[in-house]
């Protein structure tokens, strides 16, 4: 198991028992059946509705801990200083998803550094943001961006929003279901909810099998296709009005990056071509789809 690239010897002993194990997000069984093992843990599919995650599943105190020390001085904090292709990726997000909004503020759950609240901004959109990560938070209020350290659970928001965004975020919770519930109270009615989500089912999933670069444990704890996200937000009145691909825009030394992080199997070939390719046509940024969902619903 030290091959996780999130864990540590100490959060790989905070694991819980497997009578500690929660029900089925979705519907609330307890029947799973093995698909695979990776990297210290197996991934199963719900017997009831199909939908896969983890076990054992990790508890919130152990993502908190990875979470903040991987912005810090980890994987994420890779992710944040790639300034340029992920406010790209925020810039086309925002530009997709604001003519299905209505008038009003957004707030962004989430929102690391907050590429996502100046992509809004530029919009000349009010824009919020929430985040666990007291680095990311620093950042994005050190560019004159309104950020908060704070939980989805803590969060007392003081007006409702026309959209609330939460990117890269759901398939990190062990239960959506409180977060799901909570956002929905924070809606202005008819506002809408923007979420992304990686598809198991999606071309890359199917071709790479268990080593899909989003199966990612511990971090990524619950997998979707498209009928177990509606079927998700359904429980929580919130109706899909757009479902389609979340392709991002990447450069390819940040996929080559990115690779070596999740995938270092296919890292190893795609390396040999990506050094082939000249330095300028390495860093231009492209438009990738990467086997994610975005979903837009409607309060």
């Amino acid at each position: 198991m030290q091959d996780n690239l999130f864990e540590t010897p100490d959060t790989i002993r905070a694991r819980p028992r497997p009578d500690e194990q929660p029900p089925c997000a979705l519907c609330g069984g307890r029947r799973f059946a093995p698909l695979f093992h990776k990297q210290g843990y197996d991934f199963t599919r719900c017997a009831d509705c199909s939908l896969v995650r983890l076990d054992p599943m990790p508890t919130p105190e152990v993502l908190a801990e990875i979470y903040e020390r991987s912005y810090r001085d980890g994987l994420y904090a890779m992710f944040a200083r790639a300034d340029d292709v992920r406010s790209a990726t925020a810039r086309a997000r925002a530009a997709a998803i604001a003519p299905l909004a209505p008038p009003g503020p957004w707030l962004d759950v989430g929102c690391s550094t907050g590429a996502l609240l100046r992509a809004v901004g530029d919009l000349g959109i009010e824009a919020e943001g929430i985040e666990l990560s007291a680095v990311a938070v620093a950042e994005a209020r050190a560019r004159g961006l309104h950020a908060t350290q704070a939980a989805a659970d803590d969060f007392v928001p003081e007006r409702r929003y026309a959209c609330i965004t939460a990117f890269d975020l759901v398939e990190h919770l062990v239960d959506p279901n409180p977060f799901l519930a909570r956002v929905r109270e924070w809606l202005a009615p008819g506002g809408r909810l923007a979420i992304t989500v990686p598809d198991i089912k999606s071309v890359h999933a199917r071709l790479m099998g268990r080593h899909w670069y989003y199966y990612a444990p511990p971090v990524h704890v619950n997998y979707f296709d498209r009928a177990t996200i509606v079927g998700l937000l359904a429980r929580h009145a919130l109706t899909p009005v757009q479902i389609g691909g979340a392709p991002k825009v990447m450069t390819i030394d940040y996929i080559l990056a990115s690779l070596a992080a999740f995938n270092p199997l296919l890292h190893r070939g795609a390396r040999v071509l990506g050094n082939l390719a000249p330095r300028g046509l390495r860093q231009r940024p492209l438009r990738v789809p990467v086997g994610e969902l975005l979903i837009v619903a409607s309060a």
